[in-house]
C-alpha cells in the first residue's frame, strides 16, 4: 500500500528499521531537490536538473569571476572523480568527457586491437556511430548482434561470438524498452580477454546495474542523474586502459602540455583516463554532476532503484487497465529499468502521444511505440493525469 508524503511523492507504508530509516532520509533529501512539471514522463530524453545541480553550476560560474577562477573548480573535479568511481564501483580510472558520445568516440578511435567489435542491433546511435566511424578509419570491424524485442541476451551474444571478436559495446538499459542488460551474464560469455563497453546513460545512479562486469562505463549527466548538459562520466578499468590509445587525445591529454616541444610534437600522454580527452571538459557542468552524484550516494542506488521500480509498477498497472500492449510486459522486474513502451489497441503511437500532450503529459515515441520514462520523483498526480489521458 502507498501513501502520499508532504513532498507529493509515493512511499511504501511499513515499520522500517534504523537502516531503512536512514535510507528513507536520504531518499527524502534527494526528493527535496527534484522539481519537474506535473505530467513529465520523459526522463529518458532529458531529466530536469536537481536543485543542487543548478545551485552548484551557478556557484561554479561565480567562482570564475574570482581571483582564482580555476583552482576551486579543479578541486571539485577531483572530488567528482571519487564520487563517480564510487557509483561505478571497483578499480576504475574516471575522467569527464563533454558527453556520452564524446567519451565513446575517444574509446572507439583509441581501440587499435585488430578484430571485430559487436554492437547490438537497434542500439542507440550514440553507441553505434563512434564504432562505425572508427571502423571506417581502420579500427575494429563492426558486427551487429540480433536482439529479441529490444533485449540483448547471453544466448544472442554467445551465438555471435567468434575468434575475431574483441569485445561488445552495449547499453546498460535499452532506450526504447527499458530492458536492463544482464551485464554479468554477458561478461561471463565474453570471458576475461574481451572488452565489455557499457553506455550507462539510461539509468546510472537510479538503477542497480552490474557495472563490476564492465571494462568501460560512459554516462552523461543530463538524463537520470539530472545534472544538466555538458559533462559525462568516462570510467575505464586498468586492463582496458592498456588497450586504448589516446588517438583523439588533445593537449589536455598530455602529461606536460606546457613543457618542452608539446606544441610541435606529441609528448607523453597523461596518466589515466584523462589521456583520452580532446580538451578540457566544462568545469561548471562537472560541478553540477558532482552535486547530483552526492545526492545519489546519500540516498543509495538501491533505494532509488527500488523507488523507481514502484513507480514503473504503478504505470504498468494503469496501462494494463487500459488494455495497452506493453512491450515486455512479462519481463521480470529485475530486468526492467525506468522505461515503459506501449501501444493502445487500434491507435497509432503518434495519435496517443498527441492525446497525452493535450492532457499535459510529456512522453515520447520511439521505434513506433509510446515511451514513458518516470523518475523517483514522479507523483500520484502525474499518474492520475496519465490515466485520465488514456
Amino acid at each position: 500500500m502507498t501513501r502520499q508524503s508532504s513532498a507529493g511523492t509515493v512511499h511504501l507504508d511499513g515499520d522500517p528499521s534504523r537502516a531503512a530509516e536512514r535510507a528513507a532520509d536520504g531518499l527524502a533529501r534527494y526528493l527535496a531537490h527534484c522539481d519537474e512539471p506535473t505530467g513529465y514522463l520523459d526522463f529518458a530524453r532529458v531529466g530536469p536538473p536537481l536543485h543542487a545541480a543548478v545551485d552548484a553550476r551557478h556557484a561554479a560560474l561565480r567562482v570564475t569571476a574570482g581571483a582564482d577562477p580555476v583552482g576551486p573548480l579543479e578541486e571539485i573535479r577531483e572530488a567528482a572523480r571519487r564520487s563517480a568511481a564510487a557509483v561505478i564501483g571497483g578499480d576504475v580510472e574516471v575522467t569527464f568527457a563533454a558527453s556520452t558520445t564524446a567519451g565513446l568516440f575517444g574509446v572507439a578511435f583509441g581501440l587499435a586491437a585488430p578484430g571485430t567489435l559487436l554492437v547490438p542491433e537497434g542500439e542507440f546511435p550514440a553507441n553505434a556511430v563512434p564504432w562505425l566511424r572508427a571502423a571506417a578509419r581502420g579500427g575494429p570491424a563492426v558486427r551487429r548482434v540480433p536482439q529479441d524485442s529490444g533485449r540483448i541476451t547471453a544466448g544472442a551474444l554467445r551465438a555471435a561470438l567468434g575468434p575475431d571478436v574483441i569485445g561488445l559495446t552495449v547499453s546498460a538499459v535499452d532506450y526504447r524498452t527499458g530492458w536492463k542488460a544482464p551485464l554479468a551474464e554477458l561478461r561471463e560469455v565474453l570471458g576475461p580477454d574481451r572488452l565489455l563497453i557499457v553506455d550507462a546513460i539510461q539509468g546510472l545512479g537510479v538503477t542497480e546495474l552490474d557495472l563490476d562486469a564492465a571494462d568501460v562505463v560512459v554516462a552523461g549527466g543530463q538524463k537520470w542523474l539530472r545534472s544538466g548538459w555538458g559533462a559525462a562520466i568516462l570510467g575505464v578499468r586498468p586492463r582496458a586502459m592498456e588497450l586504448i590509445a589516446p588517438d583523439l587525445g588533445g593537449w589536455t591529454g598530455l602529461a606536460d602540455p606546457y613543457g618542452g616541444s608539446a606544441g610541435t610534437e606529441l609528448g607523453a600522454p597523461a596518466r589515466g583516463a584523462d589521456r583520452l580527452l580532446m580538451t578540457n571538459t566544462d568545469l561548471e557542468a562537472i560541478a553540477g554532476l558532482h552535486a547530483s552524484l552526492g545526492l545519489v550516494a546519500e540516498a543509495g542506488t538501491a533505494e532509488l532503484g527500488g523507488r523507481l521500480g514502484q513507480v514503473v509498477a504503478t504505470l504498468l498497472d494503469v496501462l494494463r487497465h487500459r488494455g495497452a500492449e506493453v512491450l515486455g510486459d512479462g519481463w521480470p522486474a529485475r530486468r526492467r529499468a525506468g522505461i515503459v513502451s506501449f501501444l493502445l489497441p487500434g491507435e497509432a503511437a503518434d495519435a496517443t502521444l498527441a492525446r497525452l500532450s493535450a492532457h499535459g503529459v510529456t512522453a515520447a515515441v520511439r521505434d513506433g511505440r509510446v515511451r514513458l520514462s518516470p523518475h523517483v520523483s514522479t507523483t500520484e498526480e502525474t499518474v492520475r493525469r496519465l490515466s485520465d489521458a488514456l
